[in-house]
């Protein structure tokens, strides 16, 4: 996990606010349930969410470029963490924001694999 590169899901819009905090645009889907149900309840075309500055500043970083172990320690020098409390805050906003799809997390294949002729870098047989 550690070794993973969180990325911003590009389907969705965000902006910065005059106040400097992210907000995601999530946009009502637009199928006949959906059509449906706003017939009978009030469902906004879309649906805003305001991250805070420290999940601002998460949301910036993830760019699929650094890997969670470099933000732990990014966030930990920052605001003057321990490694741990950085990790175990850090890993928990970035799994509610993969639950929420908002951020996907890409594996880098193991180069040392790839020279040994191996997709997975497993040798079969």
């Amino acid at each position: 996990m550690l070794n993973s590169r969180p990325a911003r899901n590009e389907l969705l819009r965000w902006e910065i606010t005059e106040a400097g905090e992210a907000q995601i645009i999530i946009q009502r889907q637009d199928n006949w349930k959906v059509r449906l149900l706003s017939k009978v309840f009030y469902i906004p075309k879309e649906r805003k969410i305001t991250l805070d500055a420290i999940g601002t500043e998460v949301w910036q970083m993830c760019t699929g470029r650094a890997t969670v172990g470099q933000m732990i320690e990014a966030l930990a020098e920052k605001y003057q963490l321990n490694r741990k409390e950085a990790e175990v805050s850090l890993l928990s906003y970035l799994k509610t924001l993969g639950q929420k799809r908002f951020v996907g997390f890409a594996l880098e294949a193991n180069p040392a694999a790839r020279k040994k002729g191996s997709a997975s870098g497993k040798k079969w047989g």
